[in-house]
């Protein structure tokens, strides 16, 4: 304290009384932000969490060699594709880690169509089919002059007359599931939902179908008119909700539909593209992708409203000749390959953000994501590899 003579000027509790409260407690206020940028920064809990996406193991498609691995990773999820092929070439099947559990030689006028279960293998030139179990083991001969297209991830076959007019469903046992089934002149593209095995159909007169498992047409309806009407390319869902078409020239629409085959939204994409172009289309993402030149448009299921533009201009990709795609809640994988060269691409969905990004020197044939969500597979014509997500 200080005084005049005997008396306090000020007494301590009145100078504390007139200082403003940032002043009065400057120093519990500093403690506490320093401790909620401690815990922001450094904590366990941060908000914003780093991460990094690694391979895990690799190898070549054509040997049975062991994979190259990384012991301080390990895949943990299944992945629903466990297959590499080339046709009159090779046929090789693989487990999470790597290691092959089945692998065969073709010869030149083989052909097959493949799925994580079996394959059915038929001759270029010949009359007859035969279905194999992923071992190896035969499971029916078949003769046909049909083409068979086998659902990758689910129990059902579609078979394809010579002349591509008309298509025809039977099951992993050469049961006959459904009518022979005609909507045009001929069939222009196919897809099936990876969940389920119910097979959405495209013809050059305009007209799309929805075939359920069981071989039960569920619907077949035309796409909007335009002044040139065929259906390029379609696309199905992971349960058979959505389908999506890319149809007709002078304009072009992209239309997305219910399983019963009304309409849910269409966009005029103010292109006229003559030939086929993939479209990525999830019900787990509510997600659909599709390239649009110079990039990949993101458009949501819900609404078909842009959600994000992807540049591939970058990466040499303009106008790609097929694209692979895969998509989980969190993420999508995506691959586009173009005169032997891809790109590969990890999309945060949430973040609308490219998280990984790798360039093959290769086609790239497939693309998976695990149950785990965060582990990926990619199938080039060449290699195979895997990776991790990881948290750091």
């Amino acid at each position: 304290m200080y005084y005049i003579g005997k008396k306090a000027l000020f007494k301590p509790k009145n100078i504390h009384s007139i200082e403003p409260i940032y002043i009065k407690y400057l120093d519990t206020i500093i403690a506490i932000s320093f401790t909620f940028l401690f815990l922001f920064v450094f904590g366990t809990n941060r908000l914003i969490k780093e991460t990094n996406i690694l391979n895990v193991w690799s190898k070549s498609t054509t040997s049975i060699d062991n994979p190259l691995i990384d012991n301080n990773l390990n895949i943990i999820g299944k992945f629903k594709h466990n297959f590499a092929y080339r046709q009159g070439s090779y046929l090789h099947y693989y487990d999470e880690l790597g290691y092959t559990t089945y692998f065969t030689n073709l010869q030149n006028q083989d052909r097959v169509s493949i799925g994580n279960d079996g394959y059915v293998l038929y001759k270029r030139l010949g009359r007859y089919n035969e279905a194999y179990s992923k071992s190896g083991f035969i499971l029916w001969r078949t003769n046909t002059s049909v083409y068979p297209e086998v659902s990758k991830y689910s129990k059902t076959i579609v078979n394809h007359l010579s002349d591509n007019s008309v298509i025809q469903m039977i099951d992993w046992n050469n049961n006959i599931l459904s009518d022979r089934i005609l909507f045009g002149e001929f069939v222009t593209d196919g897809a099936f939902a990876d969940d389920t095995g119910d097979y959405a159909a495209a013809f050059s007169s305009g007209y799309i179908a929805l075939i359920d498992r069981n071989g039960e047409t569920k619907f077949a309806v035309s796409t909007i008119l335009s002044e040139i009407n065929f259906v390029k390319s379609i696309a199905i869902s992971e349960e058979g909700s959505f389908i999506a078409s890319l149809s007709g020239i002078r304009p072009e629409y992209l239309t997305l539909y219910k399983k019963d085959g009304g309409t849910i939204w269409y966009k005029e994409t103010k292109l006229d593209r003559r030939r086929n172009i993939s479209i990525g289309l999830s019900e787990r993402s509510m997600l659909l992708f599709i390239p649009h030149i110079n990039e990949v448009y993101v458009h949501s299921v819900a609404k078909g409203s842009i959600l994000d533009k992807i540049d591939i201009s970058k990466y040499n990709m303009s106008d790609p000749t097929t694209m692979k795609f895969d998509s989980s809640e969190n993420d999508t994988i995506f691959s586009l390959s173009k005169d032997g060269k891809s790109v590969v691409i990890i999309y945060d969905n949430n973040k609308k953000e490219i998280v990984f990004e790798k360039l093959i020197d290769a086609w790239v044939y497939d693309v998976s994501i695990s149950s785990e969500g965060d582990e990926y597979l990619i199938v080039s014509d060449k290699f195979i590899y895997t990776y991790k997500r990881i948290l750091v």
